[in-house]
């Protein structure tokens, strides 16, 4: 059953959020649910301090328990009478250790070790992970990175199903922790067979966002979409940019995906910490030109999942990942495992608001240029020119005349993410007629996402939105309000431009 978004004389929502939804924080907050947060009263919180997407992490908990959070999710949506997006993040073909004995190994420095398809005795020095065939593939000389490079060892010698290693950065390991190959080019699937029942899940619970790990070719992200045909999933991809493959493919990548994160954990230890910030930039600006929504995740506030307030450097990062041009900002270990999972998004959401301060006080506030999208260079169909044309038509004319509020009737949200990435100061308000095309919509900068089922109307799409806006104080007599048409009925090739005074 469809969730019913509120109407015009629903008031104003009993989650009360620290940043009024409409015309106030544009940047999207993601937060990843995990043992810290999956109770309902801090899942309620953090809706409150600003979240627009909840991830749930399928690296970690069970379906079961992911399927309880989705329910709490929905729960909280149609209670409070607001659009919540859901993205699924699947685990992907990431490698792990097996289990050590102990648990724990310390490793020093020159130490050997073994690497091998199965354990044969209890020395912790003697390693195994879930990609069984891996000892077979490495080559002397390559390093392999294990706890996201906290700990470095070199191949020394293979000899059958063992490979030999020497640590050259010293640590600690632990059970299951991650491992990495820089520069090692592996014959993984990019699904796994935990991926595929994992989509088997999906297809009996109801998602706006599948999130592909460790992408490396648009082949991946091609394969992923024939997965969800297969079984009726009409949830949108988010190719996770974590791979060297990912961003040398990375136009051909954006010409399939959906939407795009820049996860910069796995990317910093694959590739030379002192390129991520440039490729950060590199992917925002890439997506921002073919009209995608791009999310920038991993450590932005990483000390809160130990303390309550974040350092200075990890405030500057967030500070300048929406100067970027990022349309949401993520929490991973902050929400999932910390113990400020609410703190984190207020902080953040404080730390987005005075950035985007300093976005419309300064020449930064601009329209991201011309759409590549919309001259066949990004995902094929997914912005006409006629669309592109009208949605920089609207934000100009909501300059000039200072428009209160610009309202977009859209029937896949495409009208809307266009006019989205127009980054002009005036709040967007959605409508659509399709609750999953609204929760989606949660993503998207700067638009605050409307459930309306006469959406073939203007005059009653108009009068709807200025009655929410009315009850909520956003707009009155005098005010301007352009109102942007995705179809017009009975010709969904064109579109439309309207402009009300309000009386």
């Amino acid at each position: 059953m469809a969730t019913q978004f509120p109407g015009p004389g629903a008031g104003r929502a009993r989650v009360h959020r620290d940043v009024e939804p409409l015309g106030k924080l544009r940047t999207k907050i993601v937060a990843t649910v995990g043992p810290a947060s999956r109770d309902p009263d801090t899942l309620r919180a953090m809706v409150a301090a600003g979240v627009d997407v909840f991830r749930l992490n399928f690296s970690h908990g069970t379906q079961e328990e992911h399927a309880a959070s989705l329910r709490e999710i929905r729960s909280i949506a149609e209670t409070e009478g607001i659009a919540l997006g859901v993205l699924q993040d699947l685990a992907g073909p990431k490698i792990r250790l097996g289990a050590i004995p102990g648990d724990e190994v310390a490793c020093r420095l020159d130490d050997e070790f073994t690497l091998v398809e199965d354990r044969s005795g209890d020395d912790p020095r003697q390693l195994t992970c879930t990609y069984h065939e891996l000892p077979r593939d490495l080559q002397p000389g390559e390093l392999v990175l294990f706890a996201d490079g906290a700990v470095a060892m070199e191949v020394t010698r293979v000899e059958g199903t063992t490979a030999h290693l020497r640590v050259t950065l010293a640590g600690h390991l632990r059970s299951h922790q991650g491992l990495n190959l820089p520069g090692t080019a592996l014959n993984v699937k990019a699904l796994t067979d935990k991926d595929l029942r994992d989509l088997d899940w999906t297809a009996q619970h109801v998602v706006e966002y599948v999130g592909q790990s460790f992408v490396r070719s648009a082949g991946d992200v091609a394969w992923l979409r024939r997965e969800l045909q297969a079984r009726g999933i009409h949830a949108r991809i988010v190719a996770k940019i974590e791979k060297p493959q990912a961003v040398n493919a990375l136009d051909a990548i954006l010409a399939e995906a959906d939407a795009v994160m820049v996860a910069r954990g796995d990317l910093g230890v694959e590739m030379d910490v002192a390129r991520v910030p440039a490729i950060q930039k590199q992917v925002i600006a890439a997506c921002n030109s073919v009209r995608l929504p791009v999310i920038t995740a991993t450590q932005m506030l990483n000390s809160m999942e130990t303390s309550s307030r974040p350092t200075r450097a990890e405030a500057s990062d967030v500070f300048n990942a929406v100067l970027d041009g990022t349309d949401a900002l993520m929490l991973s270990g902050e929400t999932a495992i910390g113990a400020y999972p609410v703190d984190a998004v207020a902080t953040m959401s404080r730390i987005a608001g005075e950035a985007e301060k300093l976005l419309f006080a300064s020449s930064l506030a601009q329209a991201l240029g011309p759409s590549e999208a919309a001259t066949g260079k990004g995902r094929a169909g997914w912005i006409a020119p006629i669309t592109q044309s009208v949605v920089e038509a609207a934000s100009l004319v909501g300059l000039r005349l200072n428009a209160a509020l610009v309202v977009v009737a859209t029937q896949s949200g495409r009208t809307a993410l266009a006019l989205s990435k127009q980054r002009h100061a005036t709040p967007t308000l959605a409508l659509a007629s399709d609750a999953g095309v609204v929760r989606s919509m949660a993503l998207y900068w700067g638009v605050t996402p409307l459930y309306f089922p006469e959406l073939g109307d203007s005059m009653r799409s108009m009068s709807f939105a200025l009655d929410w806006a009315r009850a909520r104080s956003l707009v009155q007599r005098g005010d301007r309000v352009v109102l942007v048409r995705g179809t017009m009925v009975g010709n969904p090739a064109h579109n439309a431009l309207l402009v009300q005074e309000v009386v």
